[in-house]
């Protein structure tokens, strides 16, 4: 099952580290996802990757973190 990793954050900043510790945990980066009229980033990954998703999200203070399945 694929799911979806969601943060949002308040700095361009925020969001530019979360990638590049995305990309060097070694996520693709086309499963990173990032929204051009939000700071938000969303991440597709699959089912068992995901605690470490979330925590690289958090680590970085986001906003809000999500996880849905698709």
């Amino acid at each position: 099952m694929t799911m979806v990793v969601t943060g949002t954050y308040e700095s361009e900043t925020q969001l530019k580290n979360t990638r590049e510790e995305l990309i060097a945990n070694g996520v693709p980066q086309e499963q990173i996802y990032i929204g051009d009229d939000k700071l938000m980033i969303k991440v597709m990954i699959a089912n068992d990757t995901e605690p470490e998703i979330e925590m690289i999200l958090k680590k970085h203070d986001a906003d809000t973190v999500s996880v849905t399945k698709h």
